[in-house]
């Protein structure tokens, strides 16, 4: 069977045509190798980077995560996982009970297993600590590693409330309160009473209550049990406490009636408008003026003053320091209170009543107070009651154990009056050597307030801003994206950008027209090879014969170029006689 090959496809133009192809495959080969270089260059880079941020952070402890958990009514357990224990040198717990509490520490336990675990137990019911239910706990960790790096987690917040019931909560501008299913009638009664009682009392000492008070709700004293702790079983048999503040703006409600919710919310009231810096209020004071916000009052605590009235068992003023202990005698030191404070605004006024709130704030005695805005000590105010309810006034003795109470206390850092301190056998001395001699002024070293230098000052304030300078809210991680081999992969890739492009370049370069594999040039014109194998072709009735493969070239022919769509023939090479013709097709040697 006898194929034959067109001799265009040795045409120089197919030639190029192959080259091109060549120069496109290659230039596909390079970019591929560039992108798997660069490719492989940046996760190299990125892979160190991680391992790098990965060390950076095992370069100290930190807390991955952290828990609580409620040992009603004992305690709270506050629990961290924390990731390089083995760098840790010290973990202590602080916490503080909002909004007045001071912050407390607790040195955690290292727990080191599959996971490495600190705790630290905060005691909520016992002698020495009492964390009423409904408190919000503020608390965060502080780490301290090896090298002596001192690291805090963000502060967070607690709320230790009862576990044992679902609390829900009636709220307003400044009030919220806290009860559980069964009680929602009783909930909204006293929600509207606590809010009336607010304004009331608010008006009344002249104030602005700037946060909103808190109310836990109990239906019964049985309900609440493990709630309030008690130091006296017998005493709380005798005595049925109906609510109690137990913090600066929380109260705990036992039984659910108007005046408990009255009572204990001018409670808070009373400590916004006349405790400040130095002192409490006195027991009568703030009792009574609790009371007296009952409204209703002389129903519960009348039968008992009248009958301390009619038997002149009526507490000294000076005695009413804080509540009476004597079961029997708890109802008349109330209601003893309460009309001490009724007698006070209805003889002399309310505004003259606030303005005695605020001389306590600003740091007064009692004394103090009661000179400034009725004109009478303690003694000049038991006095007027007791004429007021037509009984003898005390005889009393000289007391000079309440001196020291009733001193004003001089600010911090003003000079210190020692005159009144020279006793009578040395005034005489005294006035003829009216300079202090050193010993006499370092007598009584007590006496003198030494404020700091200010390079005492300085020093202090240098030693917190170093502190506050080591400390951070937590381990710094460092993504991914940032690595020091940044330069060069960008380097590398420039360069895989820059030689492809040469070898683009270099691929474009012509090349010689001489057919693959075969060493004797073509180089008459296309023309004359067209005409010449036309004549050929019209001469031969068949298919011609092609000469032997020696006439075509003196050496090898080598490969013989592929033709499209046939089968493979061969071309007739050219005779020796005549090198620079064709002589058409030729048949295909397959013997």
């Amino acid at each position: 069977m006898r194929v034959a090959t067109h001799p265009r496809f040795t045409h120089p133009r197919f030639a190029r045509l192959g080259s091109w192809r060549s120069a496109i495959t290659r230039l596909t080969i390079a970019s591929l190798m560039a992108a798997v270089l660069l490719t492989a260059t940046t996760m190299l880079g990125s892979g160190i980077s991680q391992t790098q941020a990965q060390e950076q952070a095992q370069d100290a402890p930190s807390v991955l995560s952290t828990t609580q958990q409620t040992r009603w009514p004992t305690a709270v357990d506050f629990s961290a996982v924390v990731e390089g224990a083995d760098l840790l040198e010290e973990a202590i717990f602080f916490y503080r009970v909002l909004p007045e509490g001071a912050i407390t520490r607790h040195v955690a336990e290292l727990d080191v297993g599959d996971v490495s675990r600190l705790s630290a137990s905060v005691p909520t019911g016992n002698a020495t600590t009492y964390i009423p239910a409904g408190a919000d706990i503020e608390w965060f960790w502080q780490l301290t590693a090896t090298d002596g790096e001192v690291i805090e987690t963000e502060r967070e917040l607690f709320r230790y409330e009862d576990p044992r019931y679902d609390w829900r909560a009636l709220r307003g501008e400044n009030l919220i309160l806290h009860y559980y299913d069964g009680n929602e009638a009783a909930a909204e009664l006293l929600f509207r009473e606590g809010e009336e009682a607010i304004a009331e009392m608010s008006e009344l000492l002249e104030i602005t209550l700037d946060f909103p008070a808190r109310v836990y709700m109990w239906a019964n004293s049985g309900d609440a049990s493990g709630v309030e702790f008690t130091e006296s079983e017998s005493f709380e048999q005798l005595i049925i406490t109906g609510g109690t503040r137990v913090l600066a703006d929380l109260v705990h409600i036992f039984e659910p009636t108007v005046w408990v919710v009255r009572h204990e919310l001018t409670h808070i009231l009373t400590k916004v408008a006349g405790e400040g810096g130095i002192g409490n209020i006195p027991s009568w004071l703030d009792e009574g003026t609790a009371t007296y916000a009952e409204s209703d009052w002389r129903a519960r605590r009348g039968e008992a003053l009248n009958f301390a009235i009619e038997s002149d068992q009526l507490f000294n003023v000076r005695s009413m320091v804080s509540v009476s202990n004597v079961p029997g005698r708890v109802d008349i030191f109330y209601g003893q209170a309460a009309d001490l404070v009724t007698y006070l605004i209805n003889t002399f006024g309310e505004d003259q009543f606030a303005e005695f709130f605020a001389v306590f704030k600003r740091g007064s005695t009692v004394d103090n107070a009661l000179l400034d805005i009725y004109g009478f000590d303690r003694d000049g105010l038991d006095d007027a009651y007791r004429e007021l309810l037509g009984l003898p006034a005390l005889e009393r003795a000289e007391d000079r154990s309440t001196t020291i109470e009733d001193e004003a206390i001089a600010p911090i850092g003003s000079p210190v009056d020692t005159a009144d301190a020279v006793p009578e056998a040395a005034a005489g001395d005294a006035a003829e050597d009216a300079t202090p001699t050193a010993d006499a002024a370092s007598a009584d070293p007590e006496d003198e307030i030494v404020p700091r230098s200010d390079e005492e000052i300085a020093a202090r304030v240098a030693v917190l801003e170093r502190r506050l300078a080591t400390r951070r809210p937590g381990p710094v991680f460092t993504n991914g994206s940032d690595f020091p081999w940044d330069e060069l992969v960008t380097g590398v890739g420039a360069g895989a950008l820059v030689l492809g492009l040469v070898l683009f370049l270099l691929l474009l370069r012509p090349t010689s027209p001489t057919s693959a594999g075969s060493s004797v040039a073509l180089t008459e014109s296309s023309s004359t090879r067209d005409a010449r194998f036309d004549d050929q072709t019209a001469a031969s009735t068949d298919v011609p014969v092609a000469p032997s493969p020696s006439a075509y070239s003196t050496t090898d022919p080598g490969p013989r170029p592929p033709s499209r769509g046939r089968s493979p023939g061969t071309l007739s090479p050219k005779s020796e006689a005549d090198s620079s013709e064709w002589s058409g097709w030729g048949p295909r040697d397959d013997d």
